[in-house]
């Protein structure tokens, strides 16, 4: 009898025992089955974009043209916030303390933001930090004057600027427009004083009403003023877009002078963290911004946005991450023209 009531009880021990087991079991699958489930669903909620600029400019009308597109590929929204301050500091700042899980993306611009990151030494570090992994568009920086001007080329300009100051305006001091009409000043040993307006708008409107002689900008955000100017020079290595820019011409083409293309790219950037912690994520975001790229109906959202869709232009991570590093490299070597007297 007792032989009996022993082996029950260890019967009913090893009964509870594997019920407990077989739970845990379950219960790490479940966990396990979860996690799959969460990346398999990615993304599953709108997704954050941190724009360092102010809301109406360039930046803003290609991101939401953009987007647009982009959330059909990956079926949800998403919420720009606009951050300006600091050329850009500020947003770019602001992105780093987000959390790593692809639900925040960056909006940025690799030239005028690079050279920000290689004046201003900010706490946060390229690459080890973020990563820009496809961009949107080429916006190449160009100088031009009012229709009644008196200077018909860039060489009109140029020689009178070497008999006197020639005044030119700009956005804001540190930026690769600025930075191209200085170079080209050094090569020719003109004299061209850069007056900042701190933004685009101010500086084109003092080219407009005759402030100054000329402004120093990208090409695309001075076309909706095409009927009033005209275009004098490109920095950049050749002339894509003759038919809306008088047919510029190249430094090369000018004056035989080799300068560094100078413009605006605009890119989406990533934590360097989300990469490593979530590839998977990581490739749908590549492969759906080259889906965006290659569909027809981008083209169709930058024209009503007023954005000329001749400007876009998909550069992988690798060629973006070049351009961000040569832009680096040309602050390093013309970091001193950009100090403002």
């Amino acid at each position: 009898m007792r032989k009996m009531i022993l082996h029950i009880g260890l019967l009913t021990i090893f009964l509870s025992v594997s019920i407990l087991v077989s739970g845990c079991v379950q219960n790490n699958s479940n966990s396990t089955a979860v996690e799959e489930t969460e990346v398999d669903d990615y993304p599953n909620r709108n997704i954050e974009i941190i724009v360092p600029t102010k809301e109406g400019g360039a930046m803003d009308r290609a991101v939401r043209a953009f987007t647009n597109v982009w959330s059909d590929e990956l079926g949800v929204n998403f919420e720009p916030g606009f951050y300006n301050g600091a050329s850009g500091q500020v947003g770019y700042e602001l992105f780093m303390k987000k959390p790593t899980d692809g639900y925040t993306l960056l909006a940025g611009n690799i030239g005028p933001e690079m050279m920000m990151y290689g004046l201003q030494n900010p706490d946060y570090s390229f690459p080890e930090d973020y990563v820009y992994f496809a961009t949107m568009d080429a916006d190449p920086a160009v100088i031009w004057v009012k229709k009644d001007s008196p200077f018909q080329t860039i060489e009109d300009l140029i020689e009178e600027a070497k008999k006197r100051p020639v005044t030119i305006s700009t956005s804001r001091y540190p930026h690769p427009s600025t930075l191209a009409a200085l170079i080209l000043a050094e090569e020719t040993g003109a004299q061209l004083n850069i007056v900042p307006y701190g933004g685009g708008s101010a500086a084109r409107t003092a080219g407009i009403t005759g402030e100054v002689d000329a402004v120093t900008s990208h090409l695309s955000s001075s076309l909706d003023l095409s009927s009033e100017i005209r275009f004098l020079v490109m920095f950049n290595d050749k002339n894509n877009w003759k038919d809306i820019s008088d047919s510029a011409p190249t430094p090369k083409e000018a004056f035989d002078i080799e300068m560094p293309s100078l413009g605006a790219n605009r890119a989406w950037a990533v934590h360097r963290d989300f990469i490593e912690k979530h590839p998977e994520r990581y490739e749908l975001l590549k492969s759906t911004v080259e889906k965006v790229m290659n569909n027809p109906t981008l083209k169709e959202e930058f024209e009503k946005v007023g954005m000329d869709p001749s400007f876009l232009e998909f550069l992988g991570v690798e060629e973006s991450t070049k351009m961000a590093e040569s832009m680096i490299e040309l602050v390093t070597k013309y970091g001193d023209l950009l100090k403002e007297e």
